[in-house]
């Protein structure tokens, strides 16, 4: 039968023409951008919620990596701070073989100068506008996971403003007094002491100088010092022979009173370290240099070979203490970096999940592109063969094909 225009057959074919030239062009589409644009609803639907949380993923990757680098940046900060702590120990160590005068003024600049650079370094380590180490990082929240309680907490000690230069022993007397509150009238609860513990305060230096989170009327005392000592000086060696090798005048106090620090009652203790006034202000001040954070050190007091021993003291105890802070930033950064490597290994699952519903099958969409390109040019080519189509609209066709 001829085809003609007024043919249903004829109509027939140019429908069909228009159909392969609309899923020509969507599958190009498909091959051009890698989404199939032939999706159906609901694998859209499913497709884009994956892709969705895909992105949501990929937001909180980030935030563990800016996590990551601001802990790498703190540990590079406490690295030098740490060298400059050794320098500071040798220096201490030097002092106490020398008596020349001149030398131990060399070492004491040198000392000074030391700990004019770590607290230089202290004061501007900086990440992101944040204080590394003055308690801009105290506790921030780095979001691990979808849910809102995923949420990863990172923690960096302020040492800034001298409490990195804390003797063992009022770190051991903390320790004590954060046991029971009761201990120091200057707390009245465990919340104010851990206030206190969160801001990494020396509870003695904060109930002596009346600084810290107390609401008591009173700040520390000598005979709470005292209390402190007779409670922790048995069975504590290390304890008695610092007291022992810094604290010479207060010996020289309790042999008037034919005792030591073994055997001293917590009135001897008190008495020995008074100097004037019953409260711990008016201790003596080697007592007090040796409880209150950032101390100074002179090498040229009467008892210097004490003073030598307080420097090694302090300095040996920041160490520790960067030691201790270093240890913890290694420990929170493999915890971010573990958690980093799972969110990455679910958004790769998450973002294959969403291509098989959204992307494009290459393979696939080529053989469709070129079955509906043949079958374009069947049925152009059979209204051509009954003169139905222009030879320059066919030219097209044939160039489309190739």
């Amino acid at each position: 039968m001829t085809l003609t225009l007024g043919n249903d057959l004829t109509g027939l074919v140019s429908r069909e023409v228009a159909a392969a030239e609309s899923k020509t062009r969507g599958l190009g589409t498909s091959l051009t951008t890698g989404n199939d644009v032939f999706v159906e609803v609901v694998d859209a639907f499913l497709g884009n919620s994956l892709r969705d949380g895909e992105i949501l993923l990929g937001a909180i990757a980030k935030n563990t990596a800016y996590g990551v680098n601001l802990l790498t940046v703190t540990d590079e900060y406490l690295k030098t701070i740490a060298s400059l702590l050794q320098d500071s120990l040798k220096i201490i160590s030097s002092a106490g073989s020398l008596l020349s005068t001149d030398k131990l003024a060399v070492l004491q600049k040198s000392l000074r100068t030391k700990k004019a650079q770590l607290n230089l370094l202290i004061k501007t380590a900086d990440f992101d506008g944040k204080g590394l180490l003055k308690g801009d990082v105290r506790d921030i929240e780095i979001q691990v996971g979808l849910n809102v309680t995923d949420k990863l907490r990172i923690k960096v000690n302020d040492i800034s403003k001298g409490k990195l230069f804390r003797s063992s022993i009022a770190n051991t007397i903390n320790r004590w007094i954060a046991e029971d509150y009761t201990r120091c009238r200057y707390y009245n609860s465990q919340s104010e002491v851990n206030q206190d513990l969160a801001r990494n305060l020396s509870l003695v230096d904060a109930a002596g100088m009346n600084k810290g989170s107390g609401t008591g009327a009173n700040p520390l005392t000598r005979r709470e010092v005292a209390t402190a000592i007779s409670s922790l000086r048995d069975g504590n060696p290390s304890f008695l022979s610092l007291l022992n090798e810094t604290l010479p005048q207060t010996i020289s106090a309790l042999k008037a009173m034919n005792c030591d620090f073994t055997n001293a009652t917590i009135d001897q203790l008190s008495n020995a370290m008074a100097r004037g006034n019953p409260a711990l202000a008016g201790a003596k001040i080697e007592v007090i240099n040796l409880l209150y954070d950032n101390s100074l050190i002179n090498f040229f007091s009467v008892y210097g070979a004490a003073e030598i021993v307080f420097a090694k003291n302090i300095y040996t105890t920041a160490l520790a203490t960067i030691r201790a802070e270093q240890a913890s930033i290694a420990n929170q950064k493999q915890n971010l970096l573990s958690l980093a490597d799972g969110l990455r290994a679910t958004t790769n699952i998450t973002q294959k999940a969403a291509n098989s519903y959204l992307r494009a099958d290459y393979v696939l969409t080529a053989q469709q592109y070129s079955e509906t390109i043949r079958t374009l040019v069947a049925a152009i080519t059979s209204l051509q063969a009954a003169n139905k189509i222009p030879e320059t609209a066919q030219r097209l066709i044939d160039a489309l094909a190739r």
